[in-house]
């Protein structure tokens, strides 16, 4: 049962290149290995979270994948939409505005 809906956008800088998709790929792959249910979208990617330790987990394993691919610095926005009291899932929060 998620808690928390995280929305994640990398930005890999110095990279000598504006084309992001071959990163953005890195990432979401990194997310499949751990197992997270998550939705990718045209500037951020959804993640459903139970606690703040996954997230650290994932900002880590995505860090090492782009630092394997050369990258130097990386720049993560960041925000988490928190429930303490029931669940929270992206399908639901779209689903409260679509219908």
């Amino acid at each position: 049962m998620a808690k928390m809906v995280v929305s994640l956008s990398v930005t890999p800088l110095g990279t000598g290149s504006t084309h992001l998709s071959s990163y953005v790929r890195a990432a979401t792959e990194a997310l499949r290995e751990l197992g997270v249910k998550y939705r990718t979208g045209a500037g951020f990617t959804d993640i459903e979270l139970d606690d703040y330790n996954k997230l650290a987990e994932i900002l880590k394993k995505i860090e090492e994948r782009l630092t394997a691919m050369g990258v130097k610095r990386v720049d993560f926005i960041i925000k988490i939409d928190r429930r303490m009291d029931e669940e929270l899932t992206i399908e639901g929060k779209i689903s409260k505005v679509e219908s």
